[in-house]
């Protein structure tokens, strides 16, 4: 499977502050690789919130040491949020994993959003009771009787 992001030879990023840093030693690897992002069987305010957590982590690593908007966890914070809605900010993305971050939330976000505020929905839909059809057909055959003799009144030779 071939990366998301173009990864450089020699499988480093290159960081501002510490240089060429191995892909193994960045921290949201290695949780990314242990824990899965979303259960199954969450609900969708969890599933939103574990989107914008994760999101508003990932935005912070591409972005705090390049960007001067960026100082903080919170600083992203506010930017992921404000992108699940009007999409204003006063903080850019300035990295290609940062632009990336910001699209992806920009698509799933308004969806999620829109489904926690959804009426709760059964999980299983209520069966059905059987319908009773017993007098409709017998209004068919009562038709269908009325028809045959009609018909059969018709092709009776006239004296």
């Amino acid at each position: 499977m071939e990366p998301l992001l173009p990864v450089p030879d020699g499988g480093a990023v290159d960081t501002p502050l510490l240089g060429a840093v191995p892909l193994e030693a960045l921290p949201l690897k290695a949780l990314l690789a242990t824990a899965p992002l979303v259960p199954p069987g969450v609900s969708p305010a969890e599933e939103l919130g574990s989107l914008v957590g994760w999101a508003a982590a990932a935005f912070y690593l591409a972005e705090s040491d390049v960007n001067p908007g960026v100082t903080s966890y919170w600083d992203a914070l506010h930017y992921v949020t404000t992108s699940l809605s009007v999409g204003y900010a006063n903080i850019f993305p300035m990295t290609p994993l940062g632009k990336t971050v910001g699209s992806v939330v920009m698509m799933l976000g308004p969806a999620l959003s829109a489904r926690v505020l959804d009426a709760p929905r059964e999980r299983e839909p209520a069966a059905a009771a059987p319908l009773d059809l017993s007098p409709v057909l017998e209004r068919l055959d009562a038709i269908l009787h009325a028809l045959q003799a009609q018909n059969s009144a018709r092709s009776d030779p006239q004296p």
